[in-house]
């Protein structure tokens, strides 16, 4: 697994997370950044373009093959920008430092998405937004019984992603006050159900 982690999951990463559905859904996200952000999980840097009218971006992501390629995205950004090579369950930062959390497909596959929740609650300003879009459980009862059933086997080839995981259980657990929530399933993708919405946390 060592070589498929290192070497060949980052690009078949990199190419599912630059699909032109996905893309679409881009947006809607960080449209809404505004301030000092963090991206905790930033991948490759698909959203990287979208960025606008921000003062400063921190991009965190544990993988270093995959901010290798965010890099590249990132020669010709007009606003400044600092990499962190950590995960999201140990943020680097100081309490109350940014203004925005963006988190796009990235809960899923955290290994501990709560004490990763609690840390962006930490980092946050007072009144600061946690705005999210990510893929979990159906409410349909086939699909999550698919999903139930796919998700100890398929989360070993797609670096710890989870089909099944509660997105908005989570974040209401950790504490965020969810302003703003829509739920669909993604376009001929019926295992795919994604949450997409806003999160505060009053300090």
């Amino acid at each position: 697994m060592g070589i498929y982690k290192k070497h060949i999951l980052p690009r078949l990463l990199n190419s599912a997370m630059g699909s032109a559905e996905i893309e679409k859904l881009r947006p809607w996200v960080i449209d809404l950044a505004s301030g000092v952000v963090l991206e905790i999980g930033i991948g490759a840097g698909h959203n990287l373009p979208f960025y606008k009218s921000i003062s400063k971006l921190y991009a965190l992501e544990p993988s270093k093959e995959m901010i290798s390629m965010a890099k590249k995205r990132a020669e010709s950004l007009s606003f400044p920008m600092e990499f962190l090579n950590a995960s999201a369950e140990h943020i680097p930062l100081f309490d109350s430092s940014v203004d925005t959390v963006i988190s796009t497909w990235t809960l899923c596959s955290i290994e501990k998405p709560e004490e990763a929740l609690k840390e962006t609650a930490r980092v946050l300003r007072p009144n600061g937004h946690f705005i999210f879009i990510d893929h979990g459980i159906s409410p349909n009862p086939l699909m999550r019984a698919l999903q139930n059933i796919l998700t100890p086997f398929t989360k070993y080839f797609t670096g710890n992603c989870h089909l099944n995981r509660d997105i908005e259980k989570i974040i209401r657990s950790a504490g965020f006050n969810i302003q703003r929530l829509s739920q669909f399933h993604e376009k001929n993708k019926p295992l795919m159900y994604n949450y997409k919405g806003i999160g505060i946390v009053s300090k």
